[in-house]
Protein backbone atom coordinates (compact mmCIF):
# COMPACT_ATOMS: atom_id res chain seq x y z
CA UNK A 1 0.00 0.00 0.00
CA UNK A 2 1.18 3.60 -0.58
CA UNK A 3 2.82 5.61 2.18
CA UNK A 4 0.07 8.23 2.11
CA UNK A 5 -3.61 7.30 2.03
CA UNK A 6 -6.78 9.34 2.15
CA UNK A 7 -9.83 7.15 2.71
CA UNK A 8 -13.39 8.39 2.69
CA UNK A 9 -16.04 6.14 4.18
CA UNK A 10 -19.30 7.50 2.82
CA UNK A 11 -22.96 6.65 2.72
CA UNK A 12 -26.41 7.76 3.85
CA UNK A 13 -27.37 8.20 7.48
CA UNK A 14 -28.00 4.86 9.14
CA UNK A 15 -26.37 2.77 6.41
CA UNK A 16 -23.90 1.14 8.79
CA UNK A 17 -20.68 2.84 7.73
CA UNK A 18 -18.81 2.33 10.99
CA UNK A 19 -19.45 -1.40 11.34
CA UNK A 20 -18.43 -2.14 7.75
CA UNK A 21 -15.36 0.05 8.00
CA UNK A 22 -14.14 -1.90 11.01
CA UNK A 23 -14.26 -5.10 8.98
CA UNK A 24 -12.40 -3.83 5.90
CA UNK A 25 -9.95 -1.26 7.27
CA UNK A 26 -7.26 -3.94 7.60
CA UNK A 27 -7.13 -4.05 3.79
CA UNK A 28 -4.98 -0.94 3.89
CA UNK A 29 -2.23 -2.50 5.97
CA UNK A 30 -1.39 0.68 7.85
CA UNK A 31 -2.62 2.88 10.66
CA UNK A 32 -5.08 5.51 9.51
CA UNK A 33 -6.19 8.31 11.83
CA UNK A 34 -9.96 8.21 12.21
CA UNK A 35 -11.90 11.44 11.77
CA UNK A 36 -15.61 11.20 12.61
CA UNK A 37 -17.89 14.16 13.30
CA UNK A 38 -20.53 12.12 15.18
CA UNK A 39 -17.91 10.77 17.57
CA UNK A 40 -16.43 14.24 17.97
CA UNK A 41 -19.89 15.57 18.91
CA UNK A 42 -20.06 13.02 21.74
CA UNK A 43 -16.65 14.15 22.97
CA UNK A 44 -17.69 17.81 22.83
CA UNK A 45 -20.95 17.06 24.63
CA UNK A 46 -18.95 15.79 27.60
CA UNK A 47 -16.79 18.92 27.55
CA UNK A 48 -19.61 21.42 27.02
CA UNK A 49 -22.82 19.94 28.50
CA UNK A 50 -24.43 23.39 28.57
CA UNK A 51 -24.20 23.92 24.80
CA UNK A 52 -27.17 22.93 22.58
CA UNK A 53 -26.70 19.92 20.33
CA UNK A 54 -26.88 21.84 17.00
CA UNK A 55 -24.01 24.04 18.16
CA UNK A 56 -21.97 20.99 19.17
CA UNK A 57 -22.68 19.34 15.81
CA UNK A 58 -21.41 22.43 13.99
CA UNK A 59 -18.30 22.59 16.16
CA UNK A 60 -17.58 18.93 15.47
CA UNK A 61 -17.96 19.29 11.70
CA UNK A 62 -15.73 22.36 11.64
CA UNK A 63 -13.06 20.61 13.67
CA UNK A 64 -13.08 17.50 11.48
CA UNK A 65 -12.96 19.54 8.28
CA UNK A 66 -9.97 21.44 9.63
CA UNK A 67 -8.23 18.22 10.66
CA UNK A 68 -8.70 16.77 7.16
CA UNK A 69 -6.94 19.78 5.68
CA UNK A 70 -4.20 19.71 8.34
CA UNK A 71 -3.59 15.99 7.81
CA UNK A 72 -2.98 16.54 4.10
CA UNK A 73 -0.57 19.40 4.79
CA UNK A 74 1.26 17.35 7.41
CA UNK A 75 1.43 14.24 5.22
CA UNK A 76 -0.57 11.97 7.54
CA UNK A 77 -2.69 9.05 6.35
CA UNK A 78 -6.28 9.23 7.57
CA UNK A 79 -9.87 8.27 6.95
CA UNK A 80 -12.99 10.32 7.41
CA UNK A 81 -16.55 9.08 7.78
CA UNK A 82 -19.17 11.23 6.10
CA UNK A 83 -22.67 11.12 4.67
CA UNK A 84 -21.04 12.61 1.54
CA UNK A 85 -24.09 14.75 0.84
CA UNK A 86 -22.09 17.77 -0.31
CA UNK A 87 -19.07 18.57 -2.44
CA UNK A 88 -17.00 19.93 0.45
CA UNK A 89 -14.32 17.20 0.31
CA UNK A 90 -13.67 17.59 -3.42
CA UNK A 91 -10.90 20.14 -2.95
CA UNK A 92 -9.34 17.95 -0.25
CA UNK A 93 -9.30 14.94 -2.57
CA UNK A 94 -7.66 16.92 -5.36
CA UNK A 95 -5.12 18.45 -2.97
CA UNK A 96 -4.30 15.06 -1.46
CA UNK A 97 -3.76 13.47 -4.87
CA UNK A 98 -1.56 16.41 -5.89
CA UNK A 99 0.54 15.76 -2.78
CA UNK A 100 1.10 12.09 -3.56
CA UNK A 101 -1.79 10.51 -1.68
CA UNK A 102 -3.74 7.56 -2.96
CA UNK A 103 -7.45 8.18 -2.58
CA UNK A 104 -9.70 5.29 -1.58
CA UNK A 105 -13.47 5.33 -1.19
CA UNK A 106 -15.65 2.86 0.65
CA UNK A 107 -19.34 3.60 0.17
CA UNK A 108 -22.15 1.91 2.10
CA UNK A 109 -25.66 2.18 0.67
CA UNK A 110 -29.12 0.89 1.48
CA UNK A 111 -32.29 0.74 -0.57
CA UNK A 112 -34.95 2.12 -0.55
CA UNK A 113 -34.24 5.60 0.89
CA UNK A 114 -36.93 5.12 3.53
CA UNK A 115 -34.82 2.35 5.05
CA UNK A 116 -32.13 4.90 5.83
CA UNK A 117 -34.68 7.09 7.64
CA UNK A 118 -36.11 4.14 9.55
CA UNK A 119 -32.69 3.08 10.81
CA UNK A 120 -31.87 6.59 11.98
CA UNK A 121 -35.17 6.69 13.86
CA UNK A 122 -34.41 3.33 15.52
CA UNK A 123 -30.91 4.53 16.41
CA UNK A 124 -32.30 7.67 18.04
CA UNK A 125 -34.68 5.58 20.16
CA UNK A 126 -31.62 3.79 21.55
CA UNK A 127 -29.96 7.07 22.45
CA UNK A 128 -28.01 7.56 19.25
CA UNK A 129 -27.72 10.56 16.97
CA UNK A 130 -31.11 11.53 15.51
CA UNK A 131 -31.78 13.32 12.22
CA UNK A 132 -35.06 14.71 10.85
CA UNK A 133 -36.68 12.24 8.43
CA UNK A 134 -36.97 14.71 5.57
CA UNK A 135 -33.31 15.63 5.98
CA UNK A 136 -32.29 11.96 5.94
CA UNK A 137 -34.10 11.39 2.65
CA UNK A 138 -32.68 14.58 1.15
CA UNK A 139 -29.15 13.61 2.18
CA UNK A 140 -29.66 10.11 0.82
CA UNK A 141 -30.26 11.38 -2.72
CA UNK A 142 -27.55 14.05 -2.52
CA UNK A 143 -25.06 11.47 -1.26
CA UNK A 144 -25.60 9.12 -4.20
CA UNK A 145 -25.33 12.07 -6.57
CA UNK A 146 -21.99 13.11 -5.04
CA UNK A 147 -20.82 9.50 -5.18
CA UNK A 148 -20.41 9.76 -8.95
CA UNK A 149 -17.63 12.33 -8.70
CA UNK A 150 -15.83 10.82 -5.73
CA UNK A 151 -15.91 7.29 -7.13
CA UNK A 152 -14.58 8.56 -10.44
CA UNK A 153 -11.62 10.13 -8.63
CA UNK A 154 -10.87 7.11 -6.45
CA UNK A 155 -7.80 4.93 -6.93
CA UNK A 156 -9.74 2.23 -5.10
CA UNK A 157 -13.52 2.14 -4.77
CA UNK A 158 -15.72 -0.41 -3.01
CA UNK A 159 -19.48 -0.02 -2.74
CA UNK A 160 -21.60 -2.20 -0.47
CA UNK A 161 -25.32 -2.67 0.01
CA UNK A 162 -26.26 -3.08 3.67
CA UNK A 163 -30.03 -3.24 3.33
CA UNK A 164 -30.67 -6.71 4.73
CA UNK A 165 -30.91 -6.95 8.49
CA UNK A 166 -28.72 -9.56 10.20
CA UNK A 167 -26.92 -10.51 6.99
CA UNK A 168 -23.43 -9.52 5.81
CA UNK A 169 -23.26 -6.52 3.47
CA UNK A 170 -23.07 -7.28 -0.25
CA UNK A 171 -20.19 -5.99 -2.36
CA UNK A 172 -22.02 -4.48 -5.32
CA UNK A 173 -19.10 -3.08 -7.31
CA UNK A 174 -15.39 -2.34 -7.09
CA UNK A 175 -12.78 -0.40 -9.01
CA UNK A 176 -9.00 -0.25 -8.83
CA UNK A 177 -6.74 2.29 -10.53
CA UNK A 178 -6.22 1.54 -14.19
CA UNK A 179 -8.87 -1.16 -14.27
CA UNK A 180 -12.49 -1.32 -15.39
CA UNK A 181 -15.13 -1.07 -12.70
CA UNK A 182 -16.56 -4.50 -11.89
CA UNK A 183 -20.31 -4.55 -11.23
CA UNK A 184 -20.83 -7.73 -9.22
CA UNK A 185 -24.52 -7.42 -8.30
CA UNK A 186 -27.15 -5.60 -10.35
CA UNK A 187 -30.79 -4.89 -9.54
CA UNK A 188 -30.72 -4.96 -5.76
CA UNK A 189 -29.88 -1.28 -5.36
CA UNK A 190 -31.05 0.93 -8.27
CA UNK A 191 -29.32 3.99 -6.81
CA UNK A 192 -25.93 2.29 -6.96
CA UNK A 193 -26.73 0.79 -10.37
CA UNK A 194 -27.19 4.32 -11.75
CA UNK A 195 -23.89 5.47 -10.28
CA UNK A 196 -22.00 2.51 -11.72
CA UNK A 197 -23.55 3.14 -15.13
CA UNK A 198 -22.23 6.72 -15.03
CA UNK A 199 -18.75 5.52 -14.04
CA UNK A 200 -18.73 3.02 -16.89
CA UNK A 201 -19.82 5.71 -19.33
CA UNK A 202 -17.10 8.07 -18.09
CA UNK A 203 -14.53 5.32 -18.44
CA UNK A 204 -15.60 4.64 -22.01
CA UNK A 205 -15.25 8.33 -22.89
CA UNK A 206 -11.91 8.73 -21.14
CA UNK A 207 -10.03 5.41 -21.20
CA UNK A 208 -6.84 5.19 -19.13
CA UNK A 209 -3.77 5.26 -21.37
Amino acid sequence: MPKLMMLIVGGPNGAGKSSITNSVIDLFGQTLTKLNADERTIELRALYPEKPLPELNLMAVQQIDSEVENSIVAGKSFYVETVLSSSKYRDDVLEAKKNGYKFALIYVSVYPPELSARRVKDRAKKGGHGVDVSKVIERYHKSHEQLKWFADQADMFLVFDNSTFNKPPILLAEKFAGQEIVHHVKGSNPEVDRVVAVLQKNRAKNPTP
